[in-house]
């Protein structure tokens, strides 16, 4: 039986961190089948788990938007449920059809499509019960619990994808900036994963635990001239196929790092250009404003506008099954010797979910946040 209310929480704009906990919200307990055309359709899940996101703490919106505009983020968006990663069990499923799904699988994914906050409420996974489309989950990873599959949908997903769309193949050289973060540190298995030779950009205290996980090298952006040890490792070794820059964004704070202006100009020895090589493959994940427009333009039409050997990536949600996929198979390798997050936990409460925004907004977290509903 699905109750008529659940426990979710909401943004408030004049709330702590911009975030209450509601006990009694509406659950979502409607479901639709696939439609022949249009229509993915949904399912119900009893959410056991989810993962807290830097785009969860910014308000949706709040990354693709100068730093200025973050009071009238909160406000845009409050009453919404935030949250897109999740795992847990399926609870209800469309009658008379066949969508994959039986009551009782446990799934994980995406809880919601960020477009829809321009016609709806969006129904994030920071609730007891969601309603996601099918064609933003998967069966759970068989090696990972609940918690441990919350932690991948969005970050996993966002690097498998763009490193599809990039064209990762085996044997070629991946620089990751940001290789202990959400992205980063997923991003170094998956390329590991995928036969890439890994370079890992981190701090020195996180260097043996981004080797543990797949990078064959890794430079410390506080010992010295990073710059200087990337170019030095490019002239020994060979310059980079790819470089996956889960650092750069609008802030403030990423704009004095640089890395983004000083790679490129170091030139195809650095960074590899011509033949058998991506045309845009210095990718972000974060960029200003005109850029998440060129983003949003490629997303929706496929049309790219950005400068050789440079694109900021925006994640296909939905229709991101596949990736989930992919992911669900990385973790299930050897019976659960493959994909991994690092992550730390802890239980569904008012009080731990403005801490979760208040960690990501200080930018000093290794790997993920999640939080967990059902123990």
């Amino acid at each position: 039986e699905i109750p008529s209310e659940m426990r979710a929480c909401v943004y408030d704009a004049v709330a702590p961190h911009g975030l209450t906990l509601k006990p009694s919200h509406r659950t979502p307990v409607s479901v639709s089948a696939p439609g022949r055309i249009f229509g993915s359709g949904n399912v119900v899940v009893k959410v056991h788990s989810f993962g807290v996101n830097p785009v969860d703490a910014k308000y949706i919106i709040g990354d693709k938007l100068p730093e200025t505009w973050m009071e009238w983020c909160a406000k845009r968006v409050s009453g919404h449920v935030p949250g897109f990663d999740f795992s847990g069990v399926v609870v209800k499923v469309p009658s008379g059809c066949s969508c994959g799904y039986s009551v009782g699988d446990e799934v994980f994914g995406l809880a919601d499509d960020p477009t829809c906050i321009s016609r709806r409420y969006m129904n994030g996974s920071f609730a007891e019960y969601i309603s996601p489309s099918l064609n933003q989950i998967a069966h759970k990873p068989a090696s990972l619990s609940h918690s441990q599959s919350a932690a991948l949908p969005l970050v996993g997903t966002t690097a498998v994808q763009a490193f599809r769309e990039h064209g990762l193949k085996s044997g070629q050289r991946v620089l990751i900036i940001g290789a202990s973060g959400g992205v980063g540190h997923v991003a170094v298995q998956v390329a590991n994963l995928q036969g890439a030779n890994v370079v890992a950009v981190c701090s020195g205290s996180n260097a043996d635990f981004v080797k543990s996980i797949g990078a064959s090298t890794v430079l410390d952006y506080r010992s010295g001239d990073i710059f200087s040890s990337i170019k030095s490792d490019a002239t020994a070794n060979g310059g980079y196929d790819l470089i996956l820059d889960c650092v750069n964004s609008a802030d403030s704070r990423d704009q004095e790092a640089s890395y983004r202006t000083n790679i490129l100009k170091m030139g195809p020895e650095v960074v590899k250009s011509g033949k058998g090589v991506d045309a845009h493959n210095y990718i972000v994940l974060g960029g200003g404003s005109l850029e998440w427009i060129a983003a949003g333009l490629k997303r929706f039409t496929s049309l790219n506008c950005f400068a050789r050997n440079f694109e900021l990536f925006w994640i296909k949600m939905p229709g991101c099954t596949s990736a989930l996929e992919f992911i669900k198979e990385l973790c299930d390798i050897d019976g659960g010797g493959g994909l991994k997050p690092n992550m730390t936990e802890s239980d569904f409460t008012e009080e731990n979910t403005r801490k979760a925004f208040e960690t990501l907004r200080g930018r000093r977290t290794a790997g993920k946040i999640v939080l967990n509903i059902v123990k």
